[in-house]
């Protein structure tokens, strides 16, 4: 589970805007039928060959930048207008949003409905959930080096999420590894050094007992309680130790471990022995940035791009964060990843897939183009009133060396605006990634009972809270 980065805007802002409104305007009046165009036939045929830019077709797509993230609407409008040059006749419908992109209640609904968007949105660990829908397209046919450059060399580690049983039915669009999100001013103010953040728990609980010594409402550490999210960050912190959330052979739950008693009896610790956790449980996603933003929070796991939303969509000090690599037991250790993606609904035409794809590939998979258009970032930010948040170092798609990641990362260091220095204890101290267990999304709803209560009850009983969450989590497996 992650979130859409907002993203920041370049040249020509107010033309292009209104080319993008006149532009949503007109998908919003336009039939959704493909329409011609060559590839074979009004539809077209699937036969791996990218869109014609001749083709005229009307595609819609969700999950765009809302009311709230000012610089990514804005960055989002210009790569519409843009896009539009190059397949003139090609209509998107683009569906903003305002918060977290994919509410997961909000997800099972459309589902059911089966009314999602010809591209709709998902996050890593929603594929069993999307797959049993029967909504999404096997887009096996369509994608390959041609429609989407470089897609041979992306890392078997997103590959994986891509899809089931050799087929594809995905394209990913983040892709990211958790770590230490802090706040260096409060690490100076309790008098740790900024540039050395914890590496082990045993540091982590130390550290966050210092800082919420500060008063203020200041509070060393916070965790999550709800919204699945209690449960996706008790996983991150479970393979953080060692432990693991299932079998080898994903059919029965193992968190019901040391690794996992540790985690739950740590955090217990820090709320009511330390008082180092504050006491308001945070039971949405959202409900963790405004403190981080305003400088009362000295640590929270979260991916890097949390520092970029916590600057541009709250506006916090850009100078204010830290990023550290995931604590362990006695170091650094391996991560959690996960990343988002987008699939593409069943029933479209060939030349809806390909628009849908070509579209995806410009906007998040292209160096120098959409979401890796890090000149155009910079050229926004000198003389953009929103803040605006260029080079948080994070997962990209591509193995090191590959073109893409090489071209993204010059053009990170000729136009980034953070201080990337302030990044090198996560960026030095890479950590192994691993992926979401099975049935994620159903397991973390069942571990958010356990973290809710080691974090909202004092007298709140470890062992039973995971004997009862490991019985859950075996049926929901067992219905795999």
């Amino acid at each position: 589970m992650t979130f859409h980065s907002s993203r920041t805007s370049p040249r020509r802002i107010a033309t292009l805007a209104l080319a993008a409104g006149m532009l949503l305007a007109t998908a919003a009046c336009s039939s959704s039928s493909s329409g011609k165009g060559s590839g074979g036939g009004a539809g077209g045929v699937a036969d791996g060959s990218p869109l014609d830019p001749q083709t005229a077709v009307t595609i819609s797509i969700d999950c765009a930048p809302g009311a709230d993230q000012a610089a990514g609407k804005a960055d989002y409008a210009d790569d519409l207008a843009v896009f539009k040059v190059k397949y003139p006749n090609v209509t998107i419908d683009a569906k903003p949003y305002v918060g977290q992109c994919e509410v997961p209640a909000q997800q099972t609904a459309e589902y059911k409905a089966h009314d999602e968007t010809g591209a709709f949105h998902a996050y890593f660990t929603d594929q069993d959930q999307t797959l049993n829908s029967g909504d999404a397209a096997d887009i096996s046919a369509y994608v390959n080096d041609r429609t989407v450059p470089g897609y041979s060399g992306m890392l078997a580690s997103v590959k994986q999420n891509l899809g089931a049983d050799g087929k594809v039915y995905a394209l990913p669009i983040n892709y990211y590894s958790t770590g230490l999100v802090y706040n260096r001013d409060l690490f100076k103010q309790a008098g740790l050094d900024p540039d050395k953040p914890p590496v082990t728990w045993d540091q982590v609980q130390a550290d966050a007992k210092k800082i919420a010594a500060l008063g203020g409402g200041v509070t060393g550490y916070e965790d999550y309680s709800g919204g699945n999210n209690g449960g996706w960050h008790f996983t991150s912190e479970l393979y953080s130790l060692g432990g693991k959330m299932v079998s080898a052979d994903g059919t029965k739950a193992a968190f019901d471990s040391p690794q996992g008693k540790q985690v739950l009896q740590r955090l217990h610790d820090m709320r009511f022995t330390d008082q180092s956790i504050g006491a308001t449980p945070l039971t949405q996603w959202a409900d963790a940035f405004p403190p981080l933003a305003t400088g009362k929070v000295g640590m929270f796991i979260g991916a890097p791009d949390v520092v970029k939303h916590l600057i541009e969509v709250l506006g916090a000090d850009k100078n204010a964060f830290g990023l550290g690599p995931m604590p362990g037991a006695t170091g650094p250790a391996a991560s959690l990843g996960g990343g988002d993606l987008y699939y593409l609904k069943k029933g479209q035409t060939p030349n809806q897939i390909k628009a849908e794809i070509a579209w995806i590939d410009f906007e998040y998979l292209t160096p120098d183009a959409g979401q890796f258009n890090f000149a155009r970032s910079a050229t926004l930010a000198a003389g953009s009133k929103d803040p605006v948040a260029i080079s948080v170092p994070q997962p990209y798609f591509w193995s090191a060396g590959s073109p893409q990641l090489t071209a993204i990362t010059d053009s990170l260091k000729t136009n980034g605006n953070l201080p990337l220095s302030d990044y090198d204890p996560y960026v030095n101290s890479p950590t192994s990634s691993v992926n979401e267990p099975p049935a994620a999304q159903q397991l973390y709803k069942v571990l958010d009972t356990a973290m809710s209560a080691v974090l909202t009850d004092p007298k709140a009983d470890v062992d039973s809270l995971l004997a009862t969450a490991e019985s859950q989590a075996n049926q929901i497996l067992a219905n795999q």
